[in-house]
């Protein structure tokens, strides 16, 4: 076997030198006390077992300091620590590094571990729950018209119970029944051809605050499998009335998989929902999936741009500027969710339209008097006009 360079004696290096440099940098190269000995030996022509060396160096280390204090002049000294604290400082610059590095590794890891696990999951629910399909649409359409269903802020695997509101599993349910409904009674009544939905994040509670961990009912990959399948279900029914469906995907900040302040925007549970989506729904022909990669998708609806985002980077007043700046486009429509309330504003070209929440009030909303009664919103696009209409879908339940 070849030894790497950096384990090799150097020509200018004595064999005490040799034997000081590869204990000192043991955890950096990453060999063990055998290697070392098997290393010193070579290159001294001895056969000492690895204690020899060992026990060596530990003599040098307990006696270094005390020697060189007493055997060095104050400038030396001087020099010498100074040497000494930027090694040290060096060698924890270095542990970081691989303490990332492994953390990066880890979480890659554990994302392909769960990806493996939705794919078989997929396949085992096909065997026992195919979705329905309809190869033949009846549905009359008109190239001229596109609808957009904005669907943000579910936070399923929450449960509330307060003066205002009440949502737990059923509740969810109830709603997103009604929510599909009226997407098909309003995309049926101006006669849409495509069906633009823009999954706008935080499907899940996750467990990023105190009060989402307190008030969530099912753990995290429960909620991931759950509210990936009803999205499932949800999309194929659509697909089976409207002759295009183009669906967006774009992450909250619910589903992060730690503190905002140690993960980065790829770190992030609501990644894994398009995965099962894909695998899901590969039967359909007139699906097309866009999957955001930095928070935020650029696409258009007939010839107007558009920008997808969550909003938690992105206040709704404030997007409309900072947006453009750096996807380089102006947009005519800019749509976002997260603050949990309705809001549509005008800002020159740009129009900012931010969706209400599935969940509705909880204990955090409660507690700030934000208000909002839980709602999606439904949008129908002329190819000459743009924006024809608006509906606010209020759910009952």
């Amino acid at each position: 076997m070849i030894t790497p360079e950096h384990l090799q004696r150097r020509e200018d290096e004595s064999v005490d030198s040799y034997h000081i440099r590869l204990f000192e940098n043991q955890d950096d190269y990453d060999i063990d006390k055998y290697t070392i000995a098997n290393l010193l030996n070579e290159a001294s022509g001895k056969s000492y077992d690895e204690s020899k060396w060992r026990k060596d160096y530990a003599l040098y280390k307990k006696w270094r300091d005390y020697i060189l204090q007493n055997n060095l002049d104050d400038e030396r000294l001087q020099l010498y620590e100074e040497a000494r604290l930027e090694q040290e400082k060096e060698k924890v610059r270095q542990q970081d590094q691989k303490r990332e590095y492994r953390k990066m590794v880890r979480n890659s890891a554990r994302f392909e571990k769960l990806q493996d696990d939705i794919r078989y999951a997929v396949g085992e629910l096909e065997k026992v729950k195919p979705l329905p399909q309809n190869n033949s649409i009846h549905m009359v359409s008109d190239e001229e018209k596109h609808g957009l269903s904005l669907w943000s802020d579910w936070h399923f695997g929450m449960e509330i119970d307060n003066n205002t509101n009440r949502y737990n599993k059923d509740i969810f349910n109830l709603r997103l029944r009604e929510l599909i409904d009226k997407t098909i009674e309003h995309g049926i009544q101006h006669k849409i051809s495509t069906l633009h939905i823009a999954q706008l994040g935080d499907l899940l509670a996750g467990f990023i605050h105190v009060s989402t961990r307190v008030q969530a009912n099912e753990d995290l990959i429960e909620q991931i499998k759950y509210v990936s399948e009803r999205l499932a279900e949800a999309i194929n029914e659509l697909a089976n009335v409207f002759p295009n469906i183009v669906y967006y995907n774009v992450i909250g900040n619910h589903g992060r998989a730690g503190k905002k302040s140690e993960v980065g925007i790829t770190e992030n549970f609501e990644y894994l929902v398009p995965w099962f989506l894909e695998a899901r729904l590969s039967h359909l022909d007139n699906l097309e999936m866009i999957t955001d990669k930095d928070g935020y998708i650029v696409a258009k609806i007939f010839d107007q741009d558009v920008i997808y985002t969550h909003g938690n980077f992105d206040q709704a007043d404030r997007a409309v500027t900072r947006l453009p700046q750096l996807v380089g486009v102006i947009p005519s429509y800019i749509f976002s969710g997260h603050i949990h309330h309705n809001y549509t504003r005008e800002h020159g070209v740009t129009t900012v339209c931010v969706n209400s929440s599935m969940i509705g009030n909880d204990d955090f909303a409660t507690q700030g008097r934000y208000g909002g009664r839980p709602s999606q919103k439904f949008f129908v696009f002329d190819k000459e006009i743009g924006m024809e209409c608006e509906y606010i879908i209020k759910f009952k339940n």
